[in-house]
């Protein structure tokens, strides 16, 4: 069972990647730059606002695994405590560019309040899945990355409208959001009241608040980038879009994270970091050797600038590739380390000392500190010394490099302990780093050979698309099965058994 759930994630991770990038691409080479932005202030609000989200996030599956169950109503009305810190945020953080949106202000903002309770009732609903009913949390993936596919035909009839793009951003996460609420229905218990729940949530959110709730705070990249460099928020945007097939992990993470909270088998978590890995390593070699490409596809108008964007794509990669595997690293201390549910007893303050999931959340501290504090001095390095071009954007991605390498290798490896040797460094050099060396060699030959030319169609464009992510793909599944102790050809085999049954089973 655990293996068929493994399974569904990464072909949900899949098809996310596709339904994202499919999604995003269709809005991007439809609406102006003006509306680009627009739709940039949107998210940064959500993620600046919806810090509230990351203590109860961080109570509730833990709560979940420990009671075999959460008492929803209690959850909710706690969960509506917080919500009103959001909205107050919410109100602080348009109010900073309320001019500048013109006539899309009041709409801005009343998507956004909506986004943001269906983001409260997610924190619900994915604590409960992704440690009861981890296949109906992918099943919620698969729901979303659906509704993206539908929402494109729809925004078409509809006339590619700047406020019909703006309300599809709320339908996409609403309705998974609903299908997951009426499944966690089903482990709705009654032990505990709104009370305790607050109590807990309150002892226990010291911890997210120096890390996941304090990353809400890098979502004033936006609005450094907004001051010191306003025109490049279009591109920023763009660069947004490009780190959208990056994101397929966060299934497969959680699908971990619940695993671990639950059942504790720590045999899952090598063979989830290779997939991981592999994933994210082939997206991000496909992306930096292909970037004309992909940008051609998601904003022909850059054709003329893809020069100007090879680093800052290239940045991306590398940044997306350290923030998956910090992620990961991330859930798997926490999900190690569960001194706070080892009993029935009320969760108290001090039981997060000197423990793995307080380290976890430091090192998301010091992400932050880092990247916030060196963003604005590259900014102003890359203007004035280099005079880069975009100059806003690569100030941001470089401070994020800083960053990621901070929190991943100065402040949170250092604190694996035994957990090192479970995350197999041996067998990673082959299994990973040495077809990923092979690969990077082999690609750039192929790309001085190769050479597309690149048109305004879109259906040439997702042609050209598919014929670089194929040939990065074999090359570098192809070289690391030749070269894996079996560990990537028995995952891969795993995965197309499966797949094979799935389609076998649904034939009548």
């Amino acid at each position: 069972m655990a293996r068929s759930i493994r399974t569904m994630a990464v072909l949900a991770s899949l098809l996310a990647l596709l339904s994202s990038f499919t999604y995003n691409i269709a809005i991007t080479r439809k609406i102006p730059t003006a509306g680009l932005g627009l739709l940039s202030l949107l998210n940064a609000t959500i993620a600046f606002s919806t810090l509230p989200t990351a203590l109860i996030s961080f109570a509730y599956p833990r709560l979940t695994a420990r009671d075999n169950g959460l008492n929803i109503v209690a959850a909710i009305n706690v969960s509506s405590i917080f919500y009103l810190i959001t909205f107050i945020l919410t109100i602080a953080y348009l109010a900073s560019v309320w001019s500048k949106m013109g006539p899309y202000a009041w709409l801005v903002l009343i998507i956004a309040v909506l986004s943001e309770i269906t983001s409260y009732l997610q924190s619900i609903t994915n604590s409960i899945l992704m440690v009861k009913d981890r296949s109906r949390f992918v099943v919620t993936s698969i729901i979303q990355s659906v509704t993206k596919f539908i929402a494109i035909p729809v925004i078409m009839a509809l006339g590619w409208t700047i406020e019909v793009i703006l309300w599809s951003t709320f339908f996409i996460v609403f309705i998974p959001s609903l299908y997951a609420f009426i499944y966690s229905l089903r482990y709705n218990i009654h032990v505990h009241n709104t009370h305790r729940y607050l109590r807990e949530v309150l002892s226990a959110s010291w911890v997210p608040l120096m890390g996941y709730a304090i990353n809400s705070f890098r979502s004033l990249d936006a609005m450094f980038i907004g001051i010191f460099g306003y025109a490049q928020l279009g591109i920023w945007y763009v660069i947004f879009i490009l780190s959208k097939p990056f994101g397929y992990s966060g299934t497969l993470i959680n699908v971990t994270y619940g695993e671990l909270l639950e059942r504790g088998r720590l045999s899952i978590i090598y063979r989830d970091l290779l997939i991981l890995l592999l994933i994210t390593t082939y997206v991000a070699l496909a992306l930096s050797f292909f970037p004309g490409i992909y940008i051609n596809l998601v904003r022909p108008s850059l054709r003329s600038e893809i020069n100007l964007l090879v680093l800052p794509v290239i940045l991306l990669a590398v940044n997306s590739v350290l923030g998956n595997v910090n992620q990961f690293i991330s859930n798997v201390m926490q999900g190690v380390d569960k001194r706070d549910i080892q009993d029935t007893r009320e969760i108290r303050p001090s039981v997060y000392l000197r423990s793995l999931i307080l380290h976890t959340h430091l090192a998301e501290l010091i992400f932050t500190v880092v990247y916030l504090s060196t963003m604005i001095p590259l900014i102003l390095l890359f203007r004035g010394g280099l005079g880069f071009t975009y100059y806003a954007v690569i100030g941001a991605l470089v401070s994020s490099l800083f960053a990621n390498t901070a929190a991943l290798g100065g402040f949170r490896f250092v604190k694996l302990g035994s957990l090192k040797s479970v995350l197999n460094g041996r067998a990673l050099v082959l299994d990973y780093a040495l077809p990923s060396l092979l690969s990077i060699a082999v690609l750039a030959l192929i790309v001085h050979v190769v050479r597309f030319t690149l048109y305004p169609s879109i259906i040439i464009s997702l042609i050209q698309v598919v014929v670089v992510s194929l040939m990065a793909l074999i090359i570098y599944f192809g070289i690391a099965m030749a070269m894996s102790g079996g560990n990537v050809r028995n995952i891969v085999m795993i995965l197309i058994r499966r797949i094979i049954n799935v389609i076998t089973a649904s034939q009548p």
